[in-house]
């Protein structure tokens, strides 16, 4: 099979799975919405981004690491699954406890702690779920990755159903929830078992050693994800409650356009790898993903922007109507969160980590300031405008960066600047 063959088929199971449980999740945000109100959709949202944060810190570039390691090495898959697990349960107590620690200290109310833990625990376990997830892509075998997520699908809309049916608490949602997230680790978890995951003994110094080398990688990923839940958490210290519900209704579709990009980036760096030893064929193959990723994405921004509007009424109701500007902001970012995510792939796979460290630093620090004095002016629309810009400026950061990333490994020739001029000509769109 043909590389871009095989990320195509590879992207369609890794995409096709977590369109269902994406689905599921935004099923779940609206029953809370709708059912709850616009506080209790601003609570969890807060919760979630505060969980999401801590639960980047603690995975430290460890899923990325691994996948890179076992798509180069398939045979090492037990020794490189053992250590990424190790590390990353003794990452996640200390994060989950630098959390609670945080919390307490804020102040945060004892009432919200039932639904916090719970939320919390899903979080994480959620992360196992993705390093499983993987580890499958680094093999090849994303087949059982759509299959398991279509089963976790399932059981979240049999639980938004029928909570809503009885109508049951917030808590009671977020245990089904939990419930479900344990079935997809074990069950992606026994997959990797049969394809050949055995326990076996990792030395100390491993263990250090991949933390070591996952570290910049993880960085990188902890800033992006310290914008994408900076936008909620920084909303939630200077708006209403009913305001962050507002932007989280409208952040939905961001968050999951991020899900997507991220994994379209696994999916790539894993295919990447195969190609680290010939510059000249590394760099036709990324030239034609990138393509494909502005002839896709492109068009499709466009189409959601131009109905944003009736669908956030329709999903939400007319009570979010304020929702829809920043709606559509948002969207206006999706091509700049596509081609950012292929070019953290690039840089990872040349060893070239830290020109993303050094970009995402900086954007992480820009995007956090935008959101405060953009958010206290104009609220959800001014974060939303916040989030545009940044990943505007990680774009062109990466363009301006471009030889800097591909000095290793390859022969750095395919210009960024001439892939998106050709996007506009006829003959490039044959060629893609």
């Amino acid at each position: 099979m043909k590389p871009i063959h095989r990320l195509r088929d590879n992207l369609a199971n890794v995409v096709g799975g977590e369109l269902f449980l994406r689905a599921a999740n935004a099923a779940v945000a609206v029953l809370i919405g709708r059912a709850y109100g616009a506080r209790e959709l601003g609570t969890y949202a807060a919760v979630l981004a505060a969980a999401t944060l801590a639960e980047r810190l603690a995975d430290n570039g460890l899923e990325l690491t691994g996948i890179a390691e076992v798509s180069r090495h398939p045979e090492s898959l037990s020794e490189v699954a053992n250590t990424l697990y190790i590390d990353k349960t003794a990452l996640s107590v200390v994060a989950i406890a630098l959390l609670a620690l945080t919390s307490r200290a804020l102040g945060f109310p004892k009432s919200q702690w039932p639904i916090a833990t719970v939320l919390t625990i899903r979080t994480f376990l959620y992360s196992y779920c993705r390093s499983n997830a993987g580890l499958l892509k680094a093999l090849n075998k994303t087949k059982h990755i759509i299959r398991i997520q279509a089963l976790h699908c399932l059981l979240l809309t049999l639980s938004v159903v029928a909570i809503y049916l009885r109508q049951r608490g917030l808590l009671m949602l977020l245990v089904c929830l939990l419930g479900a997230q344990t079935v997809e680790f074990l069950l992606s978890s026994a997959v990797l078992f049969r394809l050949g995951l055995r326990r076996s003994v990792v030395s100390p110094s491993t263990c250090w050693d991949m933390i070591w080398r996952s570290t910049p990688v993880g960085l990188i990923y902890t800033f992006s994800t310290l914008m994408l839940r900076g936008d909620v958490v920084v909303l939630s210290l200077i708006a209403s409650a009913e305001e962050v519900g507002t932007f989280s209704a409208a952040n939905t579709a961001l968050v999951f356009a991020y899900v997507i990009a991220w994994l379209f980036s696994g999916v790539l760096l894993s295919n990447l790898g195969s190609f680290s030893h010939d510059g000249e064929a590394f760099d036709s193959y990324f030239r034609k993903c990138l393509n494909a990723v502005l002839i896709l994405v492109v068009p499709t921004a466009t189409v959601a922007i131009a109905l944003s509007h009736l669908v956030i009424l329709f999903v939400f109701g007319k009570a979010f109507e304020a929702a829809t500007l920043p709606g559509a902001l948002m969207l206006a970012a999706l091509p700049f969160i596509f081609l950012n995510a292929a070019f953290l792939s690039r840089t990872v796979a040349r060893n070239a980590s830290s020109l993303s460290l050094g970009i995402y630093g900086f954007t992480a620090v820009l995007s956090l300031l935008l959101n405060y004095f953009l958010g206290r002016s104009n609220g959800a629309a001014g974060v939303a405008v916040s989030i545009l810009i940044r990943e505007v400026v990680i774009t062109l950061l990466f363009v301006h960066f471009w030889n800097f990333g591909g000095t290793r490994g390859g022969s750095g020739s395919c210009e960024v600047a001439e892939c998106i001029k050709e996007s506009a000509e006829p003959a490039w769109l044959q060629t893609a």
